[in-house]
């Protein structure tokens, strides 16, 4: 198992020509933390990476702000039960998108070439002007425009679905 590392983030947004602003700075373990840093977008962007029980069916669900995810809710979008929808652990993590916790980003799709991850967007990220993600690391954000988050996961080869979390 190797983990995706920054370099490989930039690279990746470099070669797809998909422009980007990057802010440094000290290290975000949680949303808290994210939320008392000093960034030029104040939209808070959530990652969750879930499972399907039992399988190999991963997801990459991005969501706007302080959010809470309702799996209720989540689960028959999904055409799921409640049940069958929970949180993927840290060696899934790790094995899939090459990522630890806190470090959760769509810039590790890249990292899962056999397709499992299916990106699950939350319909109010279309009304956000720049979403800042990690770059595999979580000592910096990057910017990107809605359009061009849907390039980074088209890029990856990735399918992707818009949710309602409301």
């Amino acid at each position: 198992m190797t983990l995706s590392t920054y370099e490989e983030a930039i690279d990746f947004l470099q070669q797809n020509d998909i422009p980007y602003n990057e802010v440094k700075h000290e290290a975000v373990w949680t949303m808290a933390e994210a939320n008392q840093l000093d960034l030029p977008n104040d939209v808070v962007i959530k990652n969750l990476f879930l499972k399907k029980r039992k399988t190999n069916e991963f997801f990459l669900c991005i969501v706007v702000g302080q959010k809470k995810v309702d799996f209720k809710t989540l689960a028959p979008q999904l055409q799921l039960s409640r049940s069958k929808l929970g949180f993927a652990n840290e060696i899934d993590l790790a094995d899939v998108l090459g990522l630890k916790p806190g470090f959760v980003t769509p810039l590790g799709l890249p990292h899962d070439e056999q397709n499992q991850v299916t990106v699950l967007l939350d319909k109010e990220l279309q009304k956000v002007d720049s979403i800042g993600i990690h770059p595999n690391s979580n000592t910096a954000t990057v910017f990107v425009t809605y359009e061009d988050l849907l390039k980074i996961i088209k890029c990856s080869h990735h399918q992707m679905m818009i949710v309602d979390l409301d």
